[in-house]
């Protein structure tokens, strides 16, 4: 207090204002409303929970039911055991007299064996009745089983029990319902194998054969064909999907196509060309096929001619994306294009057929090794089919690229007037071609035969639709082509991922039969949507420095990507890659259950057969290959880091 009181004289003599009295701060108060919405958050999340509870029918008593627990442990050991080795084995019997029903006075059953010895109490029972079954001196932790023998001969299993490490039992069994004055039998047959792991031998079956014993069981060899098939199987839907996928990705990479803005006639223009360029491009690789196949049928000429064919277009491609700051013209970088994508084509379709021509010869000259000439010469054919679509695709580009150079020069030269009108034209076309695509869809799909309902509306429509965004491009100047083009891809994308593989492989069973053909489809298609996306998201998250760096360059768009992208999604690309193998080796497990091909064929057919043993030796195979490819993903990564 003298402290404030001396202050307040000090700032009078100087003539300052006196100091503001110091104020201790107030503590807010708790919020009663704050109280409230938690306790009402609580009693929100109890609810849900407790209704999930009981949707789920949650109940610990099951947990607890001794039946499912030994249930439970059977095929958890089963599970435990797998079916990888075969014994050939020595089976031993020992018989027990039994009388059932039990005769008048006493009844007093001879031994049951010398070493191995077991007893029944009671000696005698009724039909249907409950005996304890107990024995010693057998093998110590192997599985006998317990028979019944009427007079007439035909075994009846009672039980299958597995001996303690003593070679005991005990088990109660329900005798059968078998009355007879006879006496009949109980049989204990217990067996031993021959041979171990470590110390194999060989042995003389009932046949005559020799055998060595334990060996590798059939179900081993069945499992490791099968996930032979199923890692190459994952392995072609993979390399198809990802290069498929690496080429949408920068597509649907947002920082990529948001500064893409073109006039509205370029756009226009653009997409009208685009079944004209698709139709350019059938042709282009019809004929090229025509000239390939009237080329000599001969291997190494077929071969000479791709080599050469290869080296010009690359030469050529060379001219047409030239390196960031180098000279160039535009018409010769076109020309050169052009000319580059014709002798590509040239040279595909020439590689196909010498693929086509080398694989039969090697198929009818390599004796066992004719797997490797029917794989060569069934890509030749695969080839020959990607080269005609990557035509198709290509001319569709290069017509819609030629057509929006044809609309920029239409912006610089024209009066304005004419521009408007063009502009509008041009995407009223647009939208009328587009619905025209969507009205086909539809009359194929719902085979609806009304051509004014698929043709005529969808045209009006669209060309009104058009006409109205050609408008609006007219008064903001340019329209987002490229987030256009992102929000197409990545609504198909998403609709491709959202669809299971295993409804993929359904699809694909009924197209091309049962088999890891369907599989491979099936997982291939969905790859190219899962890796698309995540190599996109992988694009949007790169440095941008790099790309700044190289636009100051003056380079295109192109080169851009080319040497600002592409270095920076290597080592991620190649990481995603060995991680989608992954999941395609595991999703294969699930669409052999529809007839998929692979692993999962053969897994579902021993779990349908309750032989959890075999299904044990699949899982553990699928287990070893997910590690391995964990192994060689992680070495790659530190390579390409």
């Amino acid at each position: 207090m003298a402290d404030t009181k001396e202050k307040q004289l000090e700032a009078a003599r100087t003539g300052q204002p006196p100091p503001e009295p110091a104020t201790t701060p107030k503590k807010p108060r708790r919020s009663g409303r704050r109280v409230v919405w938690t306790i009402i958050g609580l009693l929100a999340g109890f609810i849900v929970y407790a209704y999930a509870f009981e949707t789920t029918e949650v109940s610990l008593d099951r947990i607890t039911d001794e039946t499912r627990q030994e249930s439970l442990f059977r095929v958890l050991r089963a599970l435990g055991n797998p079916d990888l080795l075969t014994y050939e084995a020595t089976q031993t019997n020992t018989d027990l007299d039994y009388l059932v029903p039990c005769p008048p006075g006493s009844f007093a059953p001879g031994p049951a064996g010398d070493g191995a010895t077991f007893a029944v109490d009671p000696p005698c029972a009724p039909p249907r009745a409950e005996v304890t079954v107990s024995g010693s001196g057998f093998v110590g932790n192997t599985t006998v089983r317990v028979f019944f023998i009427p007079p007439s001969g035909v075994e009846l299993r009672l039980a299958e029990v597995r001996t303690d490490s003593e070679g005991s039992f005990s088990e109660v069994v329900r005798i059968p319902n078998r009355p007879d004055e006879q006496i009949q039998t109980i049989r204990v047959v217990s067996r031993e194998n021959v041979g171990s792991i470590f110390s194999p031998v060989m042995v003389e079956t009932g046949s005559g054969e020799v055998v060595r014993s334990p060996r590798w069981s059939q179900n081993a060899i069945d499992t490791l064909d099968k996930i032979i098939e199923t890692v190459f199987l994952a392995l072609l839907a993979t390399t198809a999907g990802t290069f498929i996928a690496i080429p949408l990705s920068f597509i649907a990479a947002r920082n990529l196509m948001r500064d893409v803005r073109i006039p509205a006639v370029q756009v226009g223009l653009a997409i009208a060309a685009l079944p004209l360029g698709v139709v350019v491009g059938v042709f282009a690789s019809r004929g090229t096929a025509t000239l390939v196949d009237g080329m000599p049928q001969s291997a190494l000429m077929i071969g000479a001619i791709t080599g050469v064919l290869g080296w010009v277009s690359v030469w050529l491609m060379k001219i047409a994306v030239p390196a960031p700051g180098a000279p160039t013209n535009r018409s010769v970088r076109i020309l050169s294009a052009i000319g580059a994508g014709f002798g590509l084509l040239l040279a595909g379709q020439a590689v196909a057929r010498f693929a086509e021509l080398g694989g039969s010869w090697f198929e009818e000259n390599a004796g066992p090794f004719d797997f490797l000439g029917r794989f060569v010469a069934t890509n030749g054919d695969v080839l020959a089919t990607v080269f005609g679509v990557l035509a198709a695709l290509t001319g569709a580009v290069l017509a819609g690229v030629m057509a929006s150079r044809f609309g920029y020069i239409i912006g610089r030269r024209a009066p304005k007037s004419l521009i408007n009108l063009f502009t509008i034209l041009s995407m009223a076309l647009a939208g009328a071609v587009i619905a025209l695509g969507l009205g086909q869809i539809v009359a194929w799909l719902y085979q609806v035969a009304n051509i004014q309902s698929t043709v005529v509306i969808p045209a009006i429509v669209g060309a009104g639709i058009g006409a109205l965004i050609g408008w609006i491009g007219l008064r903001r100047g340019q329209l987002g082509a490229g987030l256009g083009v992102y929000y197409i891809a990545r609504t198909v994308f998403n609709t491709m991922r959202s669809i299971e593989p295993l409804v993929m492989a359904i699809v694909f069973v009924i197209w091309v039969g049962i088999g890891p053909f369907a599989g491979s489809l099936a997982l291939g298609l969905h790859t190219v949507a899962a890796l698309a996306k995540l190599y996109s998201e992988q694009v949007e998250s790169i440095n941008q420095g790099p790309i700044e760096a190289v636009r100051a360059t003056g380079a295109t768009r192109l080169q851009t990507v080319v040497y600002g992208v592409v270095p920076q999604i290597v080592a991620p690309y190649i990481s995603f890659t060995m991680y989608r193998w992954d999941i395609n080796v595991r999703m294969s497990t699930i669409i052999g259950f529809v007839g998929g091909g692979g692993i999962g064929f053969l897994l579902q057919q021993n779990i349908s057969f309750l032989d959890y043993r075999a299904a044990a030796a699949q899982m553990l195979a699928i287990a070893i290959v997910v590690a391995t490819m964990d192994y060689v993903s992680s070495r790659l990564r530190e390579r390409f880091t």
